[in-house]
């Protein structure tokens, strides 16, 4: 049974790095999230986490069709500490991006931990130039979690600066969320967000079943002709995470997303985990 594990793991993984050379797009906030609340590594004994993905997102209007691959690799320390890297590549329609991410995530003993990623692209056709994140987070009682952070992104001709706070609640095997981003971009002003969040967690393994729902105001960079627009938005999305073996997990993502009158995007992410 494990060497068949094994060897559907690497399947995947030679699959993904197959197509990897022609997709990538990031998206650092569904990383940073999918870490810090729907990764079970925190209670394994596993040091090292390995993951690979693959999306397509299909856009109405003929608009045609985003493709990403995503390889992400965590280092967990012994005081919980998680160090990670992720290399990106996106396909939007023929317009290529790379993206290469590395983080860290740092607790400390008074229920306070603090995480801080950054973001380099050498194309940045669709992606910023490079971006830079700070968070700090704060362990309360009765289950609740408060964080606060910024993000700073450069793109080509703008800059972007968002501003957010997230209130978490854990009671038995539930997870309850809600987010607010405020994003300002310096010649369109200012795009408010909001985010809620729901997760269930099942087995020894912590598995995870999610969903989220996000309305509001959103920046979106859509190519060298259109430029970076400010349209109303709203996403739905489900998720699940589930570990057939105590190293060897699978994911599966699909989500509902309206970019004001412009399209609707339907995507569907697949991916595989493996610990050592």
């Amino acid at each position: 049974m494990k060497n068949l594990v094994l060897a559907i793991f690497f399947a995947l993984v030679l699959t993904f790095a197959a197509q990897i050379a022609a997709f990538s797009q990031t998206d650092a906030d569904t990383a940073r999230e999918d870490k810090k609340t729907q990764d079970s590594s925190l209670n394994s004994s596993e040091k090292y986490e390995a993951h690979v993905y693959l999306s397509v997102d299909s856009l109405s209007r003929d608009l045609g069709t985003w493709k990403i691959g995503t390889v992400y690799f965590q280092r967990k320390f012994e005081n919980k500490q998680i160090v990670w890297g992720t290399y990106r590549i996106s396909d939007r329609n023929g317009n290529r991006d790379q993206e290469f991410v590395g983080g860290i995530y740092k607790p400390f003993r008074n229920k306070t931990a603090i995480t801080a990623e950054a973001m380099y692209s050498p194309s940045h056709k669709y992606v910023g130039k490079f971006s830079v994140m700070g968070e700090a987070e704060k362990v309360l009682s009765k289950g609740y979690v408060v964080h606060g952070g910024a993000r700073f992104t450069k793109y080509d001709s703008v800059n972007a600066i968002t501003g957010y706070g997230l209130v978490e609640k854990y009671w038995g095997a539930n997870r309850a969320a809600y987010t607010m981003y405020i994003t300002n971009l310096s010649n369109a002003g200012t795009a408010p967000t909001h985010r809620f969040q729901y997760n269930r967690y099942y087995g020894e393994r912590v598995n995870a079943l999610g969903a989220a729902f996000t309305f509001g105001k959103e920046h979106e960079n859509l190519g060298p002709r259109l430029g970076i627009l400010r349209s109303q938005t709203w996403s739905l999305s489900l998720s699940a995470r589930h570990w057939v073996t105590q190293k060897f997990g699978i994911s599966l993502d699909g989500t509902l997303h309206r970019q004001g009158d412009i399209y609707y995007r339907r995507g569907m992410t697949v991916g595989a985990r493996y610990r050592f």
